[in-house]
């Protein structure tokens, strides 16, 4: 038998994860045909087919699931030897990052700067998304690991807490005291006011449609936008009312731009959690979790 290459062995194992020749070829910053070639030398070197088409598609055979599934943990403890938890400055490579906006513009550039410190050759691209899109690149594996909100709930990712914040609903002074010259209910000021949320599939949509169903208010006047930062923008500007969080409207309420819409409504809780993908459980993604656990503004802040 013919010595088996490491190269071939890594495009068989992405080939798995991401399911097409052309997906791999992409994460591995090479072309289709390259990968092809690899694939073919690899079956030549064994003696068996790893591929066999179904239809369209090309499925890994027995005997090629088997392969990976012997390679990929061996790939894996190959890559700490070179790269050990105690060396990090000689960590290389790119990693393939996606955080939530809540993270994005709070703590998450304070985990790059001391990420860019102990392992400045690794390089970063960063997406910033809404959870649900997070978690399907995770699985795909499109992602090496994601800042989101949890609970992520998948057998493919694993996940490791990195605390919460608390959100409140908020509304401009202006449009609280026309409120309350009118002594309005919260019942009548969620029906009153326009009600802006982070769009449908986000995490703080549903909490925001669970306060209208608690207080028998029907959901007809809500607006959505993807971009958090401007519904802030939008609510202190008295164009409606929103549950934001905490950490993104104190800046506005200590301008008085913003105030909690009502003491009857106790805030919500949005936790965040960092995953990967359950095979990719190397080194630099280990230290970077543990980083971004350190680092993390959430941890420790108090609960409702």
């Amino acid at each position: 038998m013919r010595r088996l290459s490491l190269t071939n062995l890594e495009t068989l194992c992405w080939i798995a994860r991401l399911g097409t020749f052309t997906a791999a070829a992409d994460r591995l910053n090479t072309t289709q045909p390259a990968v092809s070639n690899r694939v073919k030398e690899l079956e030549q070197a064994l003696g068996v087919r790893l591929f066999h088409r179904q239809g369209r598609k090309m499925e890994l055979t027995i005997q090629g699931r088997d392969l990976v599934q012997r390679s990929e943990p061996l790939l894996n403890r190959l890559e700490d030897v070179v790269v050990s938890l105690d060396n990090p400055a000689a960590a290389t490579g790119i990693i393939q990052m996606g955080v939530g906006e809540i993270v994005a513009v709070t703590w998450f550039a304070n985990l790059i700067a001391r990420l860019k410190q102990q392992m400045p050759h690794v390089n970063y691209e960063i997406e910033v998304g809404l959870t649900v899109n997070m978690r399907q690149k995770l699985e795909l594996a499109k992602l090496d690991l994601a800042i989101v909100a949890a609970p992520v709930q998948s057998s493919r990712i694993a996940t490791t807490p990195l605390g919460g914040v608390n959100a409140r609903w908020m509304i401009a002074p202006a449009l609280r005291i026309k409120a309350g010259k009118r002594r309005a209910s919260v019942k009548q000021m969620l029906e009153d006011y326009p009600i802006w949320s982070v769009a449908r599939p986000s995490h703080m949509y549903p909490m925001a449609i669970e306060t209208l169903r608690r207080h028998g208010v029907a959901p007809k006047n809500i607006n959505t936008s993807d971009n958090i930062q401007s519904i802030v923008e939008l609510v202190a500007n008295s164009a409606g009312i929103a549950l934001l969080p905490e950490n993104l409207a104190v800046g506005f309420m200590h301008k008085k731009r913003l105030v909690p819409l009502s003491d009857e409504l106790p805030p919500e809780r949005l936790e965040f959690v960092i995953a990967r993908h359950r095979d990719q459980d190397q080194a630099v993604i280990q230290r970077i979790i543990a980083l971004a656990v350190e680092t993390s503004a959430f941890l420790g802040s108090p609960a409702p």
